[in-house]
C-alpha cells in the first residue's frame, strides 16, 4: 500500500496543526540558518522499495537533469558510506538524504524499465516551502534564550533551563507523529557516545512537542533514547523561541546565549559544539 508522500529534503514537519495562531511567515535574510535543507525530492513507499514522485523546482535534484518522477531510489552514499535503500521507509530515506547545506551525497537510481542503476551526484541546499521558508532566527541568534521551565518525561519533575548555565545546551525540538525527527535524536545519542570528554561541558536534551507525553514516551523506549535528557515544555515556551517547524535545534552558549538555530538536518552539532567550546579554551 502507498504511504503518504514525504518532501524527502524538507527539514521538517509543520507545526502549525498545533500551533496554528503562532505560525507567520517572515523574510528570510542571508545570515539566516536554513529551516529545510536537502536536494529536493518528494518519495512515495511502495512493495519495500522508494520512488521519486516529485522534484522541487529549482532544487540540486531539479537541477541535475539526472533524476525524474518514478525513478526507484536504490542507496543513498554519504562520506563513502553507502546504506540500501530496499525495505526502508520513505523516512529513513529522507534522514539518509538530508544534512547540512553544502555537503555532498552520492544518489543511485534505477530508472522505469531500465535494468542498470545511474549514480547521481548532489550537493545540499537549502530549500522552502510555504509556512517553513520564510522563518527567520535572525531574531534570536545572538540574544539571550528565553527562560524555559522544563518538564522531565522520565519523571514528571520540572526545572529551568538556566540550571545548565556554564554549558553548552542543545535543545532538539521532535515529536512522535514525526518520523523524520527521529533520526537527529539518534545522532545525539551516537554524539554523546563519541564525544565522552563532553560530559560535563555539555547537555545534550531532546523536547518533545507532543500533546500527549505518553507517546514521546513509547517512542523513546522503543528506540532506547537513554542518553540524552528527555522532556517537555509548554506549548506557550515554543511560541516564544519561535519553533513553529520539527525537527530543529537550538545550541546556547555557556553564557545563555543562543549560538545557532537551525532545522535538525540542516546543521552539523558536532561542529557547532565544537566551535563554541573551542572559543572558551
Amino acid at each position: 500500500m502507498n504511504r503518504s508522500l514525504l518532501i524527502a529534503t524538507l527539514s521538517a514537519c509543520l507545526l502549525c496543526a498545533c500551533l496554528q495562531s503562532h505560525c507567520e511567515a517572515q523574510e528570510a535574510t542571508p545570515k539566516s540558518y536554513p529551516v529545510l535543507s536537502g536536494v529536493g525530492l518528494a518519495l512515495m513507499e511502495k512493495d519495500g522499495h522508494v520512488y521519486v514522485t516529485k522534484l522541487l523546482p529549482g532544487s540540486p535534484a531539479e537541477k541535475s537533469k539526472q533524476i525524474g518522477e518514478g525513478d526507484r531510489l536504490v542507496a543513498v552514499e554519504v562520506n563513502g558510506d553507502e546504506t540500501s535503500l530496499e525495505g526502508k521507509t520513505y523516512s529513513e530515506a529522507a534522514s539518509l538524504i538530508r544534512g547540512p547545506v553544502g555537503t555532498s551525497l552520492l544518489l543511485t537510481i534505477k530508472r522505469p524499465d531500465e535494468d542498470t542503476t545511474v549514480k547521481v551526484p548532489l550537493t545540499r541546499e537549502p530549500l522552502a516551502i510555504d509556512g517553513a521558508s520564510g522563518a527567520n532566527y535572525d531574531r534570536f541568534i545572538g540574544k539571550p534564550c528565553p527562560k524555559l521551565t522544563l518538564i522531565s518525561l522520565d519523571s514528571e519533575e520540572t526545572s529551568d533551563l538556566e540550571n545548565f548555565k556554564g554549558k553548552v545546551v542543545v535543545l532538539d525540538f521532535w515529536a512522535s507523529w514525526c518520523p523524520t525527527c527521529y533520526a537527529p535524536v539518534a545522532k545525539l545519542q551516537k554524539l554523546v557516545t563519541d564525544q565522552p570528554q563532553w560530559r560535563d561541558k555539555v547537555e545534550f536534551v531532546t523536547v518533545s512537542v507532543d500533546a500527549d507525553r505518553s507517546n514521546a514516551d513509547a517512542v523513546i523506549e522503543k528506540n532506547q533514547w537513554n542518553l540524552t535528557k528527555n522532556v517537555a515544555i509548554d506549548f506557550g515556551a515554543l511560541n516564544e523561541l519561535g519553533v513553529n517547524v520539527v525537527p530543529l535545534i537550538i545550541v546556547i552558549d555557556p553564557s545563555g546565549t543562543i549560538a545557532a538555530m537551525s532545522g535538525a538536518h540542516a546543521i552539523d552539532v558536532e561542529q557547532e559544539v565544537a566551535a563554541i567550546l573551542g572559543k572558551d579554551k
